[in-house]
């Protein structure tokens, strides 16, 4: 058995997270335990005004924005931003936090390794680029399958108006 030689590993062994397939799309999962309360990732990018950033966003030009404060926004877009790649649950393991103005994410669960880390995008940004479609995060989905399913099985139980008449 081969052994990573000192310095690969432990950046292997100190990186919390990898980008991989998630059920949305590309996602942010867990290379690693994370216990609750640890910072996972920096959201890092070019710092805009919010001014601009609003008229960005009407215009669904981009929706990695992220907005710090009433003056400044960061703009995520870019491929080296990996926080980039963490999605919208309505269920989240994590959240950001304004750290003297740099952009953490940190669990408010813990998350065990191989989880997808996720968070509240909030009904704001729900509304503008998922519209009527509406939330397709794994708990919102499992609930409309579940849904679906309980609808099949209620047609099934009520007999239709013709069989009911054949019977009488």
């Amino acid at each position: 058995m081969a052994v990573a030689s000192g310095k690969k590993a432990a950046k292997a062994k100190s990186l919390l997270y990898r980008v991989g397939r998630a059920q949305t799309g590309l996602g942010l999962f867990a290379a690693q335990d994370i216990p609750e309360r640890k910072l996972i990732i920096e959201y890092i990018g070019k710092r805009i005004p919010t001014r601009l950033a609003q008229e960005i966003d009407r215009r669904r030009a981009n929706k990695y924005l992220f907005e710090i404060d009433s003056r400044w926004t960061i703009d995520g877009a870019s491929r080296l931003n990996l926080a980039r790649y963490v999605n919208h649950s309505c269920d989240p393991n994590a959240e950001a936090e304004s750290n003297h103005g740099r952009l953490m994410y940190r669990a408010i669960k813990p998350i065990a390794e191989g989880c997808e880390i996720t968070l509240d995008y909030g009904e704001e940004h729900m509304e503008l680029y998922f519209g009527a479609a509406g939330c397709l995060c794994p708990p919102c989905a499992d609930m409309a399958k579940k849904a679906a399913k309980n609808l099949v099985k209620k047609a099934a139980k009520k007999p239709s108006k013709r069989s009911a008449k054949a019977a009488r």
